[in-house]
């Protein structure tokens, strides 16, 4: 756990999932909107917080969040093989076609699943960097980044990677002011025709190895990919 004069970053827990997914769906409105569209909205919303407690803890490994007066207004996700757990077996399919209906379903599973990372053995994956827009200029994006730096010290990792939208300037001005470098490109024909957007930036951070603190990773699990991508 992080103390800062204004907020704290801590572990996400189980009674954080509605807040988790109110700060997502704000910060990633866009997404959403997409997903889901006006009429299924809200079931959208809900449906996310509904899977995300059916994963319990392991759905939870690796994610962060930044509380403001004990509420909870930015996450950081980290994905490492060192860290993952096994998640439980869901029918997530099913479950989006009973609440939203089949088209919609596969619709909304497409884009949220439009940029997906295979994790290397000595990295962390970061997703889903979302600040609710009512606390946005305070620092705490650039908290949660030197926060998952501080980790992947600890964790003995190499270097952090993430992806971020070729269309959104002013995130890759904050990674490429954290350090981040554009290593890669990946284009997407379903993210231009659902998102307006063809092209994400892949961008990584070395971590110095005199900088490591931690013991070096052993462990070998797989990671599930993240359904967003700011």
């Amino acid at each position: 756990m992080s103390v800062h004069p204004e907020y704290t970053i801590r572990r996400a827990h189980a009674g954080d999932i509605d807040a988790l997914v109110t700060v997502h769906s704000d910060a990633f409105h866009d997404t959403f909107l997409a997903a889901f569209g006006t009429r299924h909205y809200a079931a959208g919303v809900a449906l996310m917080q509904d899977i995300w407690r059916r994963q319990g803890s392991a759905g939870l490994a690796g994610i962060w969040v930044a509380e403001v007066d004990n509420r909870v207004v930015a996450t950081i996700a980290l994905r490492a093989r060192i860290t993952s757990r096994a998640l439980p077996m869901i029918p997530v399919e099913w479950l989006f076609m009973r609440a939203l209906g089949v088209f919609r379903a596969l619709h909304a599973l497409t884009i949220l699943s439009l940029v997906d990372y295979h994790v290397g053995m000595n990295e962390i994956y970061i997703s889903d960097v979302a600040v609710h827009h009512s606390y946005r200029r305070r620092g705490i994006a650039n908290a949660l980044l030197s926060h998952a730096f501080s980790e992947a010290q600890r964790l003995a990792i190499g270097s952090l990677c993430l992806y971020v939208s070729a269309a959104n300037p002013a995130a890759i001005a904050l990674y490429q002011h954290n350090g981040y470098l554009i290593v890669g490109r990946r284009v997407s024909l379903f993210g231009w025709i659902f998102l307006a957007n063809r092209q994400w930036h892949l961008m990584r951070k070395t971590v110095p190895r005199h900088s490591i603190m931690g013991p070096l990773p052993t462990a070998d699990h797989s990671i599930p990919p993240s359904p967003l991508v700011e």
